[in-house]
C-alpha cells in the first residue's frame, strides 16, 4: 500500500507556521501555481540519485531497500506514487526545493500541507 503525496508550487507568506491543518490548506491549494515547463522538471528529476524514466512521460525512483516511488509531473503539481519512507521523500523533495522554494509537500491522506521540516517531524512521531 503506497502513501501518495502531491508537490505543489503554493506562495505563504515567510511566517507560516507548518503543517497547514486541511481547513487552512483548501483556500491555498487553488492559489497553486504551474511549472513554467514540464520537460525541465522533468529533466531536473532525473538528475536525481535513484531517478529514472518510467512509463509514459513518468519518473521512477528507486531508493534505499524497496523504497520505490512514481512522480508524475503535471501542469500545476508532482504527483507522486509513494511507497518511499519520509528520508527518501525529503531527498527528492530537497532537490527540488532549490529550483522551486515555493514548493510544498500536500499530504492526501491528511489534507495537511508541509515544509520539509514538518514532514519528517510528522513522519518520526509515535504511531
Amino acid at each position: 500500500m503506497s502513501y501518495d503525496i502531491q508537490l505543489m508550487q503554493i506562495p505563504v507568506p515567510a511566517d507560516t507556521s507548518f503543517p497547514i491543518d486541511e481547513a487552512r490548506a483548501q483556500p491555498l491549494l487553488k492559489n497553486r501555481q504551474k511549472f513554467n515547463d514540464l520537460k525541465a522538471v522533468r529533466e531536473l528529476l532525473l538528475k536525481i540519485e535513484g531517478c529514472r524514466w518510467g512509463p509514459e512521460e513518468s519518473v521512477d525512483f528507486l531508493g534505499r531497500g524497496l523504497s520505490y516511488a512514481r512522480l508524475f509531473v503535471k501542469d500545476d503539481m508532482i504527483h507522486i506514487e509513494n511507497n518511499c519512507g519520509a528520508k527518501e521523500l525529503l531527498k527528492i523533495y530537497g532537490e527540488l526545493v532549490k529550483t522551486f522554494p515555493k514548493l510544498l509537500i500536500f499530504d492526501l491522506q491528511s489534507k495537511q500541507l508541509h515544509n520539509a521540516a514538518s514532514f519528517e517531524k510528522w513522519w518520526s512521531r509515535p504511531l
